[in-house]
């Protein structure tokens, strides 16, 4: 078999990994075989086994340069003989750390050699904010690569895969490996070359797009023979396609795509430059504000949905009653059309759900990470609802090419691992749904975070006003603080807020993504006031400036709480990293988002239940909400498996 043909045998090989099919008793049986899985006592094995790579370490020292090379290649020729277990398989950790001390003057704590073994393992590994994940997981991609298939490692954005890249380029270098990077601007003849190295750096939405683009080209071809039969007969897919198979991967903050934007499509689509309908949409919008609120249609706002009542079904007959065109005179188009409209003008908010960027395009906010979702449009007519409401241009409704969920593209691994800061609370859900276990990695020193009351108000003025008396009583001390919002909006509210207390600080929120990474590296230097996103600059150390640990550390200020309890957690993450002091705190007010959806009646009986036991009840109903969601997606995913051959 050529060479090229034995390549497309394993493209298709790689993506015929299909998650278990169960039924009946067998559901509580796998969700009670995960409790238990989560439950071993892995970490104690773990630590047992960095003992004995550490053991190995005054020999691994002593060895020239061309003796660790040779015993570089020896670990390569027993991973492609999948024989790299036991005693040779701790003597490559021990190899792989004193590589990363030759290459990168750095030398891996215990608990970075946990992580790697653990994701080594396909497991899911937790480690807190400032452990040094990067290297740990460059540890497990030296190791995992010497098997002879790529190791996708898959980071939040383009700044992040390109500097991680270039940073650890010089481990892997030493330990035998090409590696590369794909970010937006790589072109298609760059990417084929890259996708073709050992270790390959790449975002989820770059690799997704690519998978999709090869699915296309391949058109009706589904299976490796076919394709081979295709190729030999002069069809050239191969140099069309660009990744050649899913093999093994590692995802960096695991809990931020594989369980909150688990569910988010990717979607490969055409789109003409104008929009035959924009008129129809524009009339659609017109009859909405026509209609009256609760009593032509009734809004939940929990779920982001609209229904119309029986009056105003007839409200809505009433006033197509003299369409001449006969569009208007359908029903069901009509009242589709119209929910539409009204869905985008009640509830969904310019800078928390979208924002207008420097060309007038509405352009979608992730609500998990607060950053841009460049390129991507409600359905169905609700983007083009959201561009009437605001009065730019109606761009085309597009038509799909191809699409596929997050969760499962990465289900056809079949070998997964990822680390993230928070991962504990989902550990039911990676398991239900990824079939892969949580390992808590302790730090490398004690946390010695401070974590003060959750300070709860009846009105969002009361608690704004007291977020910036607080910011300003630590600014006077010159204690940096970091303030955490959920949305662009409430961040643009707080900067206008300290602007007018006369106070200097810099804005990080999904408007300035390219500039996240420097904005938050500075947040920890004396009299530093920085206001970001919850989830921005994550993958980016905050290191203390001078004479700043003895003023307390960092202090953290969440302006409310998130939907989901990991998010406020990782928020929290970013102050006393690395055994450094630090302080955070929750300011909250009923008037949040998270009690007037998940907790309406209840957030008025704060004062009797607590601050603390609301936050939780609303985030539980929060996050069961959103499971729910999340499963419903599964189920279609799950069809999606059984029907479609990858």
């Amino acid at each position: 078999m050529t060479t090229a043909a034995a390549e497309l045998y394993q493209i298709f090989d790689a993506r015929r990994v299909k998650a278990p099919e169960l039924k009946g008793l067998d559901i509580p049986a796998h969700a009670i075989t995960g409790a238990i899985r989560n439950r071993l006592p892995v970490l104690a094995r773990l630590k047992k086994a960095t003992e004995r790579i550490e053991a190995f370490e005054p020999e691994v020292q002593t060895l020239a340069d061309a003796r660790f090379r040779e015993e570089i290649e020896q670990m390569r020729v027993l991973a492609r003989l999948n024989r790299l277990k036991g005693e040779p398989y701790l003597r490559a950790f021990a190899l792989a750390r004193e590589a990363c001390v030759r290459a990168l003057g750095k030398r891996p704590y215990p608990v970075q050699i946990m992580g790697a073994l653990g994701m080594c393992e396909s497991r899911i590994v937790e480690m807190a904010t400032g452990e040094g994940k990067t290297i740990t997981a460059a540890l497990a991609a030296s190791v995992m690569a010497w098997s002879g298939k790529p190791v996708h490692v898959i980071t939040v954005n383009d700044y992040l895969v390109a500097r991680d890249a270039e940073n650890m380029g010089p481990l892997y270098r030493r330990m035998g490996h090409t590696y590369g990077a794909v970010v937006h601007e790589t072109t298609p003849m760059e990417r084929v070359d890259i996708y073709r190295r050992n270790v390959v750096y790449v975002t989820s939405k770059e690799l997704v797009a690519d998978f999709l683009r090869d699915q296309i080209m391949l058109g009706t071809l589904r299976t490796s023979g076919q394709t081979a039969v295709s190729l030999l007969g002069g069809g050239g897919i191969r140099s069309m396609l660009q990744v050649p198979g899913l093999f093994r991967v590692i995802v960096d903050e695991a809990d931020s795509l594989l369980i909150d934007e688990a569910v988010t499509p990717l979607i490969i689509s055409n789109s003409p430059e104008d929009e035959p309908n924009a008129d129809r949409y524009r009339a659609a919008m017109a009859l909405a504000e026509r209609l009256e609120n609760k009593r032509d249609f009734t809004i939940d706002k929990e779920i982001r949905n609209v229904d119309l009542t029986e009056r105003g079904r007839q409200r809505l007959e009433e006033l197509c009653a003299g369409d001449t065109s006969g569009f208007w005179k359908g029903s069901r188009r009509r009242e589709e059309l119209v929910t539409q409209a009204l869905v985008a003008k009640y509830c969904f908010i310019r800078d928390e759900q979208y924002l207008i960027d420097s060309q007038g395009k509405i352009q979608i906010i992730d609500e998990f990470t607060g950053r841009v979702m460049a390129d991507r449009s409600w359905r169905h007519g609700l983007h083009q609802a959201i561009e009437i409401k605001e009065g730019v241009k109606v761009t085309a409704d597009k038509e799909n090419l191809a699409r596929i969920s997050f969760q499962r593209f990465f289900r056809q691994y079949p070998d997964m691992s990822g680390m993230t800061g928070t991962a504990w609370e989902s550990r039911g859900e990676f398991w239900q749904i990824y079939n892969r276990t949580i390992v808590r990695i302790p730090t490398n020193k004690p946390c010695i975070r401070k974590q003060l009351p959750v300070r709860m108000f009846a009105t969002l003025e009361a608690k704004y006003d007291a977020i910036i008396k607080r910011v300003c009583e630590l600014n006077d001390k010159g204690i940096p603080v970091l303030v955490g919002t959920r949305s662009v909006w409430a961040s643009e509210d707080i900067s206008r807020r300290l602007t007018s207390a006369g106070r200097t600080h810099r804005v990080l929120n999904a408007a300035q993504n390219a500039q996240e990474a420097n904005i938050i590296a500075e947040a920890g230097q004396i009299g530093k006031i920085t206001v970001a996103t919850n989830m921005a600059g994550r993958g980016t150390d905050i290191h203390l400036g001078r004479g700043v640990a003895e003023l307390g550390g960092l202090h953290v200020i969440a302006t409310e709480p998130h939907g989901s309890a990991r998010v406020d957690r990782q928020l929290f993450g970013r102050a006393a990293r690395q055994g450094d002091p630090g302080c955070a705190q929750m300011f909250a007010s009923i008037e949040d988002d998270l009690f007037k959806r998940h907790a309406p009646r209840l957030r008025h009986l704060w004062r009797l239940i607590g601050a603390k036991r609301l936050i939780k009840i609303a985030q539980a109903r929060a996050e069961r909400l959103a499971r729910f969601n999340r499963k419903q997606v599964l189920k279609a995913d799950d069809w999606m498996d059984q029907s479609v051959p990858f």
